[in-house]
Order: C-alpha cells, then structure tokens, then sequence
C-alpha cells in the first residue's frame, strides 16, 4: 500500500481522494505520508543529487531526485541541505519523470545585510553562546610582561597660601593621600621602574624674598628655608616607599618658573641622600628638558611655561634626537597652567598635567579658578606603549 500511495501522490490530490482510491481512512493516508516523509529523511529514495557552490559569486545549485514534491521552502531547503541561515532560495522548479519520481533544482543565493529580518535575530540570540575562549583575563601578571610607570604630580607649591585656608599640614597631607590613591591601582601590575617628575613648581617661591625666579612676589605660609625643609622631607620619604613598589626609581627635575633655583637645591640633595641605593637614580641636570624611553615610548619633559606646540621640534631636534627618532610612541608632558589637557600634534601627544594647588588671590583676580586639582599615574606596555592613565583627586 505504501508504493501505491507513492505512485498516486503525483496526482497531487486530497487525503480523501488518497483514501477512497486505497480504500482505508484520512488518518490511515496521513500516517502513510508521514512514513514516506520518513524515508526521505534518511535519504533513501534520493537519487542523483547534483550540487555546484560557487563561492566567489555567493550561489548554490542543486537538484536531486524523489518520490515526493516538497511541500514548502523548509522541507525543500531539507531535502537539498541548503541552510536556510545563510541561503536564501530564490529559484525552484521541478518535474515528474516518467517513473512518477519527481526532479527538483533550486538555486539560492547567500543572504544580504538587507535580507535578515528581526525574526532571524530573535533565532540567532535563542542558541547563542559566547566563546568564552576569545578573551583570557589575567589577574596580576600584565600577559607576564613588565610595565613602566611615572607618577607625575605637577604644580604643587607647597607653600602658597591659597583661598581655601589650607595650611602647610593639610597640602603635605593631600600630596600622601594623592600619592597613595594613584599607586593603589598598580596591584594588577608587574612593575619594573617608577619614573617621578619632581619640582614643576613643587615649591610656590624661589629665594629669601618670597618671590619666584622672576622676582614675582607671592603670598606664602612659611618662609623659604622652612619650605625647603617640609618639601625635602615629604620627598624623601615619597621616594623611599615608591621604591618598595618596583625594582627601580628614576627621578627627574623639570625646572619650573617659581623655583628653578631652590629645585636644582631639592634634586642635588635628595641625590646624596639617596647616594648608597643604586636602583634610585636621579635626572638633575640644570636645563629645562628632560626626557625618559620607557619600553617603545618615548617621554619629553618641559614646564609649559612656553608655546607647547613647538615642543616636539624641541626634542625631534635637540640632544634626546636620537631616542626621539628611534620611538615608536612620543609623549610631551608639561605643567604650568594648573588643568589637565590633552591634544596630538603630528603624532607627538602633548598632556598638560593638572595641579594640586588651591586657588590664590592672583588666581582668582584673574578668573583662573575652578580647576578639578588632581595628580596622574601613566602605564607604559614595552611594546604597545601607554596602556593605563589614572587620576586622583582632592
């Protein structure tokens, strides 16, 4: 009975004209059927599959013969495996042979952009699942590369009296706590060297008159000598606890223009303080450049107290020309101006680093007031250069 239900179904008729030709029920023809949908799924009266991919113009081509006409695009797109996902058909016809086989072909085409619709989205997102091999978090070994750092806190004078009351005490307090903060976040890092720019303004005069290098008078908590001796002990033991966080320490002098003088004196002397411990080394030279090369990063340093934009032909030129050139990142970093900016000029990135100073009389007579006061930590990768940049605030 199954071969003549075969025959009579490319007739195409009704159940109940299956039925009353083999004389048994609807039900009896729908179970028939549901045995020759069986058959064909296992593929056994498929014949002479034909299949051509081309990949370059995204097509597919296939016929096959069987028993049966594929009702809809789903048991058509079964019967020749084309996965409906990627295809779409756009072509199908078939004919019945003189056997009553019946020959479909079909010719799809990969699926456009333009062809998923939000029910294909909803599909996908129903048995996806991340391959969580993609992305390997490290806890505590940076991809067991070492990495560089340079604390940098800018603009610090020590001694200014400023609008907010803040005596000597508390400014050497906020510079521990800044310090402290900024560190912190190397705990995931395996860090080779510190490098520390100092003065940039770490003291707020320069001489015995309260002035700055200028001969600018300014308004200040303390004298000169004691603001000396706080500066040089905040320093001192600054110095001292970022060596417990690395293997070395280079610290460098930027001079800065209220206290160009005393800062060379600060430099001088936390050298020979430091004189018996070999992996602290210091920068002090009398200039208003300096530079470092940390991994493939090349780092220039100057006040600002100049136009920042000629500072890359500074460097590109002078004597760090070589180390310069032979970079594969450049950075410039300045103070002076108490706020934080950031810019890239032909490739060098210039970071105007921010103040932890208050606000004075001469700042605000001026407008110059309302700056978020801060200090930075930069991540230097041997080869991917800066890789991290965290800030702390007052």
């Amino acid at each position: 009975m199954l071969e003549e239900l075969k025959g009579l179904l490319k007739h195409k008729k009704s159940n109940s004209y299956y039925a009353e030709k083999l004389g048994v029920s609807e039900e009896e023809i729908k179970k028939l059927k549901k045995q020759i949908k069986k058959v064909v799924d296992n593929e056994d009266v498929i014949e002479d599959f034909v299949r051509k991919v081309n990949v370059e113009k995204g097509t597919l081509e296939s016929s096959v013969e069987t028993t049966f006409e594929p009702k809809d695009d789903v048991e058509l797109a079964k019967l020749h495996k084309i996965d409906l996902d990627k295809y779409k058909i756009s072509t199908y016809w078939s004919k019945v042979k003189p056997n009553g086989h019946f020959t479909s072909s079909v010719l799809a085409s990969l699926k456009k952009p333009e062809d998923y619709s939000a029910k294909d989205f909803a599909k996908f997102l129903e048995t996806y699942e991340p391959k969580n091999e993609l992305y390997k978090y490290r806890v505590g070994d940076n991809d067991g590369q070492e990495v560089d750092i340079e604390l940098n806190i800018a603009d610090f004078h020590l001694a200014k009296k400023n609008l907010e009351g803040e005596t000597l005490e508390h400014k050497k307090g906020h510079y521990v706590d800044i310090v402290t903060e900024l560190t912190s976040n190397l705990t995931n890092y395996n860090v080779r060297k510190i490098v520390f720019p100092i003065s940039n303004d770490f003291f707020h005069t320069d001489n015995i008159q309260n002035s700055t290098t200028a001969g600018t008078p300014q308004d200040v908590l303390v004298e000169y000598h004691t603001e000396y001796e706080e500066g040089f002990d905040l320093l001192v033991h600054t110095i001292g606890f970022l060596r417990t966080l690395c293997k070395e320490v280079e610290v460098v002098l930027v001079q800065g223009n209220h206290d160009r003088t005393k800062s060379f004196y600060l430099a001088h002397a936390l050298d020979v303080f430091y004189s018996n411990d070999p992996y602290i080394t210091f920068q002090r030279e009398h200039s208003t450049t300096k530079s470092v090369v940390l991994g493939c990063t090349f780092i220039g340093y100057h006040h600002g107290n100049c136009k920042l934009d000629d500072l890359p032909l500074l460097f590109a030129t002078g004597k760090d020309s070589v180390d310069f050139g032979n970079a594969v990142y450049r950075e410039v970093h300045t103070g002076d101006k108490h706020v934080y900016m950031a810019k890239e000029y032909k490739g060098v990135r210039i970071c105007q680093v921010p103040s932890l100073s208050g606000t004075d009389r001469w700042h605000q007579d001026n407008n110059f007031v309302h700056g978020v006061r801060a200090g930075l930590l930069f991540v230097y990768h041997p080869t991917k250069g800066k890789i991290g940049e965290f800030e702390a605030r007052i």
